[in-house]
């Protein structure tokens, strides 16, 4: 217990650890000058050109970047057409996302990071980013007030979070990675539970360093975001931008263009609320595919791939994506258990934002994944809770017993005694005033769920489950049980 909790307290500082590895990551001498420029010269077109022409590999993979962005429909000669075609702000953003990504100069060339072997590797991230980007791009096209441009350069970025995680802190990311597997939860909860923040924080980090756009900026931070979370001063081109990052973003992830690391499920509302059909682009989608992984020798990669289908990913992605569309859509049934309502989103969230909470609310965490249950208790440490874990149902009711607490997350697969199991003997001996208990479990079915509320759950939320929202849940018991 005592080695779980150094191990808990060591994390608490790896946040502020990867801010501090991504600020000190040396820029590459072009990108110091093209920052410079941006600062300094009121017309910095020809001056971003010529800098950029001083590395003939980075010139040539920026026009790369832009043929794709063009659909091939024109031949650009030269940076300084690019820029003419593209624009300032999106070839800085090209050439600075460029010099980010460590690509080898030569096919197949290794720099010790192994980049062919490890869950995600940088082909990966590098395949994933151009994907959206070109999709992006051509989406934007079909759609009323945004830049196929700007897109694309949106589209490459909008993961740059998740490069840097994998530059300055792989063994956490790959951590990450294999819990969001495990436990069937989103990527960029399981990457706050394992450092503290996730990868659109630490993108939209980077990018204000790196002195970006404002609207790449924002759309690095709110692309997984719905828009009903989008601040409401956002414009209409900016949030309908957005929205075409996310659709190429999980475009990318359902059709294996390289990989993120989600699932890549896409919501017909998204399809919609861009007034786009599905089934019309399935061709073109393809054709991207092959004019990706027809670039890979031009950004340093083998051109033979070694085949990791998503299912291979994602073992349960198959049999589960209909249940996880169906858990995000059942809500609690409020006529069981002692049930506290939902507030208004926004007031919850916005106090969770603020400051983490100061009260001293007990919370048991009853969950068999080592890795999860150690991070998520770690991050309700964080935010000022006391917590306790049991990786059991057996060692979970001994805690009950013996200590006082307020609230239990509890698994239902468990070792020993099942969270059913944990929840009948509850009933049975329940004394005084009980803990109030969120039930957090992947798989139950309907029967399943109503029967963990008869036997006394407060609530059930299914896994996957956005973290952001637990903490919400959390935050509003608290306040009527304190």
């Amino acid at each position: 217990m005592a080695e779980s909790t150094q191990s808990m307290v060591q994390r608490l500082t790896l946040h502020n650890e990867i801010c501090e590895r991504v600020a000190g990551l040396t820029p590459s001498p072009v990108a110091a000058h093209i920052l410079e420029i941006l600062r300094n010269e009121r017309a910095p077109a020809q001056k971003l050109a010529e800098v950029i022409a001083t590395d003939p590999l980075l010139a040539v993979r920026v026009l790369k970047l832009a043929d794709l962005a063009a659909g091939r429909s024109q031949e650009l000669i030269g940076v300084s057409h690019a820029i003419t075609a593209m624009g300032v702000d999106a070839i800085e953003s090209l050439a600075l996302g460029l010099t980010t990504f460590p690509l080898p100069s030569v096919s197949g060339e290794q720099d010790g990071s192994d980049f062919d072997h490890g869950s995600i590797t940088l082909r990966d991230l590098w395949e994933h980013s151009i994907g959206c980007a070109t999709i992006a791009a051509r989406i934007a096209t079909h759609v009323d007030h945004v830049s196929p441009n700007q897109a694309f350069a949106a589209g490459l970025l909008h993961d740059v979070g998740r490069l840097l995680m994998y530059r300055c802190s792989r063994e956490d990311f790959y951590t990450a990675i294999t819990v969001a597997t495990a436990k069937n939860i989103p990527l960029s909860e399981a990457e706050t539970l394992a450092v503290g923040m996730n990868h659109m924080a630490l993108g939209e980090m980077w990018a204000g360093r790196s002195e970006l756009a404002d609207g790449f900026q924002q759309i690095i931070r709110y692309h997984h975001e719905p828009p009903c979370m989008l601040p409401e001063s956002m414009d209409m081109e900016l949030r309908t931008t957005i929205a075409v990052v996310q659709l190429a973003d999980l475009v990318c992830e359902g059709r294996a263009m390289g990989w993120g690391g989600d699932l890549g499920i896409v919501p017909s509302e998204l399809w919609e609320a861009l007034h786009l059909r599905e089934e019309s682009w399935s061709g073109q989608f393809e054709t991207i595919k092959q004019e990706i992984e027809a670039t890979r020798e031009s950004f340093g990669f083998p051109k033979e791939d070694v085949k990791r289908t998503q299912q291979t990913r994602y073992p349960t992605l198959k049999k589960e994506r209909d249940l996880v569309i169906e858990r995000q859509k059942t809500a609690v049934n409020p006529s069981r258990g002692r049930v506290i309502r939902f507030p208004p989103r926004n007031t919850s969230e916005v106090r969770m934002q603020k400051q983490p909470s100061t009260k001293k609310l007990t919370i048991l965490v009853v969950e068999d994944h080592g890795a999860l249950c150690e991070m998520l208790s770690l991050c309700l440490i964080r935010y000022g809770y006391d917590v306790r874990t049991a990786d059991n149902g057996e060692t979970a009711l001994e805690i009950l017993r013996d200590e006082e607490i307020h609230l239990v997350l509890l698994d239902l697969m468990l070792p020993r005694l099942d969270g059913f199991a944990v929840l009948e003997e509850l009933r049975e001996k329940r004394k005084g005033s009980a803990p109030y208990i969120i039930v957090v479990s992947a798989g139950a079915s309907e029967r399943d769920r109503n029967k963990v509320l008869e036997l006394g759950a407060n609530e059930y939320m299914p896994k996957p489950f956005h973290l952001t929202r637990l903490l919400e849940r959390i935050q509003t018991v608290e306040t009527y049980l304190l």
